[in-house]
């Protein structure tokens, strides 16, 4: 749907993206006009604007076609966002998304996450500059050519390449669209799709739907959405599309006539002037806008879609671009310490580690030197680093360090740093750490539950079940209490008490503990997630121990099928699952089936 001529290599999509070589909008529109004008119209090109008169804010965040937030910069260290924002539908303010009163909600500006500037960044083109007090100065307003498109002085100067993110697969589509709109989680992380506020994050909707992960590369973001026109209100536009693959199509039920997306893709509700389109596309039941019906789909690509090894590319929006304004906060401020550690933690956070170092280095140093009470902080956080650069003995002497500080939140941390790094050690620290974490945030935290889950673990490594039992019932209880029932992280302690109990012979509490635990994450997690896969292994593990070998060998092609289309066939988990299946299968003399249909 990109209709620039240009051609896109791998090499080319991140050696072009040269800040200085930003030109702005206006340099486009000699060549074309046409995108130009249409795309001037979108509301993309008016995501930020300076806030009205008469407006609560200094920015406005938003088109206006259906909300707008303000933001204001309350001093040189942060920002507001307001807590009352305008809503189209009902053209009066209203609560901000997320705001439980009309209070404001204050953002460090170089918070090491960069919350602020991520918005900014995504709202606008081209870098981010600093202006007086360090208030946040965007190069051009709203989402524009060169958001997408990288920067255009070489291309217009002399006609070199310029980025076209419709020559990507549709996988990276999808990552480079959700720079700004939200990625597929990355593995080991899940999305709770019980909340409905998550169905804005539309590439990670989109990458579950069989339609996207069926149709080879064939559907993407742009399939739906051209850039370059405003955004169609009308279900008939995008039925087109559905057609293009659905010529045909026989409903097993009687259906009204109706758009195809008001059924496959519904609206969803996420408060009382707001709403956003699902696009999980699927079969939706009984009144479910959040999760559509589980299907058996043959072939389908897996959910971990990762960007081929050698392939390296970032969209111009990127965080990583955020990197000089935190060194010029630095760069103003060398003997502060927090403008190092802001500077070292970001550029963990987005993937810089090697670089990291330096910075969190010199806050080390800084804090030592002055005897600050961040310095166990310090300690923890060029810990952490070093793990994931590989220098464990470094970050175990560090993670010692900092245990011994007097910050009993970074102890608890640090404790937990050392578990992971010693497990022959992991019992003490981890005692050492729940101590640590009850006189930070109290004995009723659910981060106590974590630790008591922690401990328990460890103490079944030695084959203590008596000891282990009550820490993890004392942790269920703890997560019921905060978190309330129903929780992924109540039905994680679930499965580690289930698993407990099944090895203690005590199969019937066992079974009923862990079926609570695969009710809570089929809801909460969907119907392909890593925690369901093991929940369903645990249950035939526990099915198996009771005689039912049919039911066993359901739950483990379940697992299977799960862990099959998440990782991919060639996966280790998928190689356990076929051998727990095949050792079943064999106790049953039955023919193995080495590869059972993928789940959706």
């Amino acid at each position: 749907m990109f209709r620039l001529s240009s051609t896109l290599t791998p090499a080319l999509l991140s050696a072009s993206l040269v800040p200085a070589q930003y030109i702005g909008s206006e340099a486009c529109r000699a060549c074309h006009s046409a995108q130009f004008t249409s795309q001037s119209k979108t509301g993309h090109a008016h995501a930020l604007a300076p806030a009205t008169k008469g407006s609560p804010g200094q920015w406005a965040f938003g088109a206006g076609a259906v909300a707008i937030t303000y933001v204001s910069q309350a001093d040189e260290d942060g920002y507001i966002e307001h807590g009352l924002s305008y809503y189209a539908s009902i053209r009066s303010m209203a609560l901000t998304p997320g705001h439980a009163s009309a209070s404001d909600r204050r953002y460090r500006t170089f918070d090491p996450v960069a919350s602020v500037l991520r918005c900014f960044r995504c709202h606008s083109t081209g870098p981010l500059t600093l202006g007086p007090r360090y208030s946040i100065q965007p190069s051009e307003l709203g989402v524009r050519c060169e958001s997408c498109h990288g920067p255009g002085e070489a291309h217009v100067k002399a006609a070199g390449s310029i980025l076209n993110p419709g020559k990507l697969p549709a996988g990276q589509i999808n990552e480079f669209c959700g720079t700004c709109h939200r990625k597929p989680p990355e593995s080991g992380e899940e999305t709770d799709w019980t909340n409905a506020w998550n169905t804005r994050h539309e590439p990670d909707y989109l990458s579950h739907a069989t339609c996207f992960r069926k149709s080879g590369g064939a559907l993407t973001c742009l399939t739906c959405h051209d850039p370059h026109q405003p955004l169609s209100q009308t279900a008939a536009s995008y039925d087109k599309r559905c057609v293009g693959c659905h010529a045909v199509v026989r409903h097993r039920v009687a259906v009204a006539k109706q758009a195809c997306v008001g059924c496959h893709m519904p609206q969803v509700q996420t408060g009382p002037h707001l709403r956003f389109t699902n696009h999980w596309i699927g079969v939706y039941e009984n009144g479910s806008h959040l999760v559509p019906k589980r299907r058996i789909v043959k072939g389908l690509l897996p959910l971990q879609l990762a960007v081929p090894k050698g392939v390296s590319f970032s969209a111009p929006a990127d965080p990583s671009s955020l990197r000089p304004l935190f060194e010029q906060a630095l760069a103003d401020h060398p003997k502060a310490p927090r403008s190092a550690a802001d500077l070292g933690l970001f550029l963990k956070s987005v993937g810089q580690a090697a670089a990291a170092e330096a910075p969190l280095r010199k806050a080390l140093e800084l804090d030592l030197a002055n005897s600050d009470p961040m310095l166990a902080a310090d300690q923890e956080n060029l810990a952490s680093l070093l793990v994931s650069l590989g220098r464990q003995a470094e970050a175990l002497e560090l993670f010692m360090q900092a245990a011994g500080g007097s910050d009993s939140a970074v102890a608890a941390r640090s404790y937990a740093g050392l578990a992971a790094l010693d497990p022959a050690r992991a019992e003490s620290y981890y005692r050492s750490g729940l101590e640590a974490e009850e006189r930070a945030a109290g004995k009723d935290h659910s981060q106590v539950a974590v630790f008591l889950n922690n401990l328990a673990l460890a103490l079944r490594q030695r084959g203590d079940n008596a000891s282990a039992e009550p820490l993890l019932r004392r942790a269920l209880a703890i997560q019921e209490k905060a978190l309330g029932p129903d929780h992924a992280a109540v039905a994680s302690t679930l499965n580690n008490l289930g698993s407990l109990l099944q090895s203690t012979g005590r199969l019937a509490e066992a079974e009923r503990v862990e079926r609570r635990a695969l009710r809570i994450f089929e809801q909460k997690l969907g119907p392909e997630s890593m925690e369901l896969a093991i929940t369903c292994s645990n249950l035939a593990d526990l099915e198996w121990s009771k005689g039912d070998l049919s039911a066993a060998e359901s739950f483990y092609r379940r697992a299977l099928s799960i862990d099959e289309s998440v990782y991919g066939p060639d996966h280790p988990e998928v190689a356990a699952d076929l051998a727990n299946l095949g050792l079943l299968l064999k106790e049953t003399r039955k023919p193995a089936r080495a590869n059972p249909k993928p789940t959706h």
